[in-house]
């Protein structure tokens, strides 16, 4: 990343990757928008094969701490947004207009996902585990979000 002689600056990937991440995965979604979303976001990692740095020394050097902050960020925003286009309810502050309940039967677990340096995605799912560490606290059992 330090040597990187790409065309396209830091900050110009990143106002692109927030931008996507705004308008298509925003807490009010649909599963156009997520679906749109998937192949902007795609796009958008594409460019991190093409990014320059302009500074290549090793004492203080923001140009690479900000390249590195953004594929992180970027990783982050690739399995938040496939993450959410698979997954058909509301849960929570994010609300699927498409499916405006929760549907604790088929989506109470955890979504997992890992990505590979292509940027290629598996998604998997843990259980929830509903009960406390201790005798002293009761579990809260889930109830719908209401306003």
């Amino acid at each position: 990343m330090r040597h990187a002689r790409g065309g396209e600056q830091t900050s110009t990937i990143r106002d692109a990757m927030q931008q996507a991440m705004q308008r298509h995965a925003a807490v009010f979604r649909s599963s156009q928008s997520l679906t749109e979303g998937v192949e902007k976001m795609d796009q958008v990692a594409s460019r991190m094969a093409n990014i320059s740095i302009s500074d290549t020394s090793m004492i203080w050097n923001t140009d690479l701490i900000e390249a590195l902050e953004l594929d992180n960020l970027m990783s982050q925003a690739l399995v938040t947004i496939r993450s959410a286009e698979q997954r058909l309810e509301s849960r929570g502050a994010h609300a699927h207009e498409d499916f405006p309940e929760r549907d604790d039967k088929e989506w109470m677990k955890h979504t997992v996902m890992w990505m590979d340096d292509k940027n290629d995605s598996t998604i998997g799912y843990r259980p929830v585990q509903m009960n406390t560490l201790t005798n002293d606290v009761e579990p809260v059992p889930p109830v719908a979000r209401v306003y």
